[in-house]
């Protein structure tokens, strides 16, 4: 994944032979058929349908504004904190919810003298969040460390074929967008190619096959799988089943259902949230979770020899929970400053880094993190 980060280093990056743009153009390209962990700013609701009739069109803009702002909260609340913690939070005045929100867009505007129409995307501020959450005694929740694929098994009716793979499948990429939309853990994305289908059939993946369990866990990169099966019964709704290998899922986490049955995108939508949300928990019952909102930063100095050592440097430490954003502050053609944001403490930030396989030093207050194999000479000494 290059994002505008990696698109500046690609111009500071391009040096005085233009012969080889080409190739430098390839290799990034080439990268973005990698699949790698996504991670995704959770504070980001987006697709939330506004409808409102008042009095004038300025009226109705302003009061769907606000109906989508708390909509927006209401599904960020489903997501980032538990459900037992959910009845700790008192619904929010429009004064309180504006104060959250660092901003929004809309789009498809339709107006007529009395009624508004639109989708809105609310940005909310992670500080801002956490802080009002503290107020009534809740924590944001973020996952561990451990980067999760997810497989989503759909069944249209009780003895329909399961479908994984297929491209009809409604449940399988709305369950991965939810999981990198809300960024609650690392999500290794499948490819879905040959390979897959053929070494994990959707009846594996129900069985959890210990072969087709460590064949994706091994081509991936990832440290588990999580199945979650959906299975729609007409004129009743849709019920999900969650499944997680090599370690189980606590029992209280492994089912969901939603009585919506005459709109399955919106039942879909409700189960997607509900599992992305329990997998995140199963993560926190194994390993300390990580509490957004309180963040530190630190510079680092990363010796490169090509643009491919950056992108696949700053996509992998991207990926990891403790990492809220990565900044460029300057380049060389052989070594890279940037500025990283971080939770938690700076041991356990080491740690993880040099878990994935790189080498940290520290010199007078900065980090030089040297990739894996990285040949470069180093430039702290």
């Amino acid at each position: 994944m290059v994002n505008s980060m990696s698109r500046i280093v690609v111009q500071k990056l391009r040096g005085a032979a233009t012969g080889k743009c080409c190739a430098l153009a390839m290799i990034v390209m080439s990268l973005l058929l990698v699949p790698v962990a996504a991670w995704a700013n959770a504070f980001t609701i987006s697709a939330v349908p506004v409808d409102v009739t008042a009095e004038s069109p300025t009226a109705a803009r302003q009061q769907a504004i606000l109906q989508g702002q708390a909509a927006a909260f209401d599904r960020l609340m489903k997501t980032v904190i538990s459900p037992e913690d959910r009845e700790l939070v008192p619904e929010l005045s429009p004064e309180e919810l504006e104060s959250l929100v660092a901003d929004f867009s809309v789009a498809g505007e339709k107006s007529s003298a009395t009624r508004y129409i639109a989708t809105m995307t609310v940005n909310f501020d992670e500080a801002r969040v956490a802080d009002m959450l503290r107020n009534f005694g809740v924590t944001l929740l973020k996952g561990g460390e451990q980067t999760i694929i997810l497989l989503g098994v759909y069944q249209a009716e009780p003895d329909a074929q399961p479908l994984l793979w297929e491209p009809d499948n409604p449940w399988r990429l709305l369950l991965n967008q939810t999981a990198v939309s809300r960024g609650l853990f690392p999500v290794a994305l499948p490819l879905g190619d040959m390979l897959d289908t053929a070494q994990v059939p959707a009846e594996a993946a129900l069985a959890l096959d210990r072969t087709a369990m460590d064949s994706l866990i091994q081509r991936y990169g990832a440290d588990e799988v999580v199945v979650a099966h959906v299975l729609t019964t007409p004129d009743k709704g849709s019920s999900m089943t969650l499944k997680r290998y090599p370690q189980d899922l606590p029992s209280r986490l492994k089912t969901g259902e939603t009585p919506i049955a005459d709109d399955l995108p919106a039942a879909l939508g409700d189960l997607a949230a509900h599992a992305v949300l329990s997998v995140a928990q199963g993560e926190k019952s194994q390993r300390k979770a990580i509490v957004v909102g309180e963040t530190d930063s630190l510079a680092a100095l990363i010796p490169v020899q090509s643009i491919a050592d950056w992108v696949r440097t700053e996509a992998t430490l991207s990926a990891l929970p403790m990492v809220q954003t990565i900044r460029l502050r300057a380049s060389r053609t052989d070594v890279l400053q940037i500025a990283l944001q971080y939770s938690g403490d700076l041991m356990s930030l080491m740690a993880a880094v040099e878990k994935l396989g790189f080498t940290v030093r520290t010199y007078d207050g900065y980090w030089e993190i040297i990739p894996p194999s990285e040949t470069a000479t180093p430039v702290l000494s």
